[in-house]
Formats: C-alpha cells, sequence, structure tokens
C-alpha cells in the first residue's frame, strides 16, 4: 500500500496541491480513481474548460496525468 496524491491542474495552468493523499494498493487503483475524479468533473461541468489530475507518490513524483475536457454542452470527453 502506498500513498498517492491527486494535484489538479486547471485550465489556466494554476495547480491545486493534494496536501493528504490517500493510501491505495496500486498505481492501477490510483488511475481509476483519477479517472473517476476527471469523469465526475466533466458532468458536473456546465462550460467549456479543461483541466489534469496529475497523480504523485508518496515521494511526491508523477506519476500519471489524466487530462479532460469539456467542449461544448454535448460534447465532453476524458483522456486516460
Amino acid at each position: 500500500m502506498e500513498r498517492y496524491f491527486f494535484n489538479h491542474r486547471d485550465a489556466e495552468g494554476e495547480l491545486q496541491i493534494d496536501i493528504d493523499g490517500i493510501i491505495l494498493p496500486s498505481l492501477n487503483t490510483a488511475l481509476e480513481e483519477a479517472s473517476f475524479a476527471a469523469h465526475a468533473a466533466v458532468s458536473m461541468g456546465e462550460e467549456a474548460t479543461q483541466g489534469c489530475f496529475e497523480i504523485e507518490d508518496s515521494g511526491r513524483q508523477l506519476l500519471a496525468r489524466i487530462p479532460y475536457a469539456i467542449r461544448e454542452e454535448d460534447d465532453a470527453s476524458v483522456t486516460s
């Protein structure tokens, strides 16, 4: 088990740092969590925007990025 941090970078490039993280059994589980969060961001979005969840390990090393984009009301996507 390892602690993973899920930072969020918004459309303007500002980074919100996750200071707590969560303990998960694997990187695959962390990727699933970030994908779920990206889907939630897309489903709640009402305006065109984009962002990215950045997964870091307990040593604060970047492991993965999960980008998402809301282009128009009916054209939302998550790229993972």
